[in-house]
């Protein structure tokens, strides 16, 4: 029994898991795992310097297995008062709470536990978020990361520190969880949903897993040893392409966008390529699970295809090659048209973008003409039809020379090398199909001030949340 005790607390030191003073949440099913979990971290108290009551289990009654699943509640209740471990339960419909998100039931009941733990942890000013996943699981977890195509990272299974959360089980093995038990006469429940092969990972813990054991008796360590070499070459490359990292990321309130210049990709080894976009597309879905290398390696082709070309993400995000740029988005692409009568005095919104400020100037020599991207004064005695802020429509056109030349909208888009996805939420100023203000683009030649001048339009631009 020691020597478990003694190796728990070694992982523990060399992955520097806990600190004096750590108040720990600990995830409690009343499984095996989750027990020997609670036991040993008891166990291991005085040597860091914290009591029971600086634990906080928190039990999730998934609402799945009935009567059976309110006896894992309580009996995880009753051990946390034997212990004097502190001890809360949260309830919550899991296969409805998938299918309201569109997951499957065990990603939504992952999901819900570590938003529990994230609740316990702020409530109580815990430092750290103890899980039960041990050797068997990490082996697991490979695999089954291997079956839905993976690279290193994946391959490198769960880490024993990620962030606040702790894995101090995770050296050992189910075999050594059961007899620490039996040593300690600790008695656990069983969840009946993990015998049946309902799940995938079910299948491969019945059914994979055994048949490796059956070919060699060492698989679960040869496939964590495995793990910690992938785990480290991925940590190495990782660093040297972050190092390049140049994702130019924005976000606002339709969602988050990061640009990556595919000049510079060209510079990169296929290997440092994947990293970057893998980084650059959890940037916006802010997490990288179910992010798989298929999904990278589908984005990383959009570097040598043309513009426009783009591929669906999960999380609702979607890649695209535009013109130089390669663009990772969660933003739909449907844009919603408007047509808003300009009025000339006052500010007028700009439906999802921000504003425009318009007012009548008398002009004289003394008027300085702005030059600004987004302030245009344009010769008020020229318009001869009522001005409209919309959006693009089929047969814009806009004049480009002083003798009247003109050239399509859509071809002004094309020559600025602006993003197909955006062009058709761009705001315009136009009476009828004539574009005056391609806003912050272009002004049309048509509507310019000259010596004949008399009164002025002016129209100021200011996007959303500017002063």
């Amino acid at each position: 029994m020691s020597k478990i005790i003694d190796k728990v607390n070694n992982f523990i030191l060399d992955n520097h898991m806990i600190s004096t003073g750590d108040r720990i949440v600990l995830g409690l099913s009343g499984g095996a795992d989750s027990v020997c979990l609670l036991i040993l971290l008891l166990d291991l108290a005085k040597r860091y310097g914290y009591e029971s009551k600086d634990i906080y289990a928190v039990h999730i009654n998934h609402m799945i297995r009935g009567k059976e699943a309110d006896e894992d509640e309580e009996f995880a209740r009753a051990l946390c008062q034997q212990h004097n471990v502190n001890f809360k339960s949260f309830r919550k419909d899991i296969v409805s709470y998938a299918k309201e998100l569109g997951l499957s039931v065990e990603e939504a009941g992952r999901r819900y536990r570590y938003e529990c733990f994230d609740i316990v942890a702020k409530e109580n000013n815990c430092t750290k978020v103890a899980v039960a996943h041990n050797k068997n699981d990490m082996a697991e977890t490979v695999i089954f990361n291997m079956l839905r195509g993976t690279g290193l990272r994946g391959m490198a299974g769960m880490q024993p520190v990620r962030g606040n959360v702790i894995r101090p089980i995770l050296n050992i093995t189910r075999t050594e969880i059961l007899d620490y038990l039996n040593e300690k006469n600790q008695v656990y429940r069983n969840d009946s949903t993990n015998d049946g092969l309902d799940y995938d990972r079910n299948k491969i813990r019945h059914l994979i897993l055994p048949a490796m054991l059956d070919i060699n008796k060492g698989a679960v360590d040869h496939i964590c040893l495995m793990a910690l070499e992938a785990g480290n070459s991925y940590s190495y490359i990782h660093e040297m392409a972050m190092e390049d990292y140049s994702g130019h990321s924005k976000e606002d309130d339709f969602g988050k966008t990061v640009t990556l210049s595919v000049g510079e990709l060209y510079k990169y080894s296929p290997v440092l390529q994947e990293h970057l976009i893998h980084e650059a597309i959890g940037d916006v879905a802010g997490l990288k699970k179910d992010i798989t290398r298929k999904h990278v390696m589908s984005v990383v082709g959009l570097i040598y295809q043309d513009t426009g070309k783009q591929v669906e993400l999960p999380y609702g995000i979607r890649a695209r090659r535009s013109y130089d740029d390669l663009i990772i988005c969660n933003k739909p692409d449907v844009a919603e048209d408007y047509r808003i009568k300009l009025e000339t005095e006052g500010t007028i919104i700009v439906p999802g973008k921000g504003s425009i400020e318009c007012k009548i100037i008398d002009y004289n020599q003394d008027v300085e003409i702005s030059k600004k991207i987004y302030t245009k004064m344009l010769d008020y005695g020229k318009i001869k039809d009522t001005l409209y802020l919309r959006t693009p429509e089929e047969g814009d056109y806009i004049v480009i020379d002083a003798k009247g030349s003109t050239k399509k909208l859509s071809r002004v888009f094309i020559d600025n090398k602006i993003d197909r996805a955006i062009r058709g939420s761009w705001p315009v100023i136009a009476c009828g199909n004539n574009i005056v203000w391609v806003v912050g683009l272009r002004f049309s030649e048509a509507f310019k001030i000259d010596d004949n001048t008399k009164k002025i339009l002016y129209m100021d631009y200011r996007g959303k949340g500017e002063e």
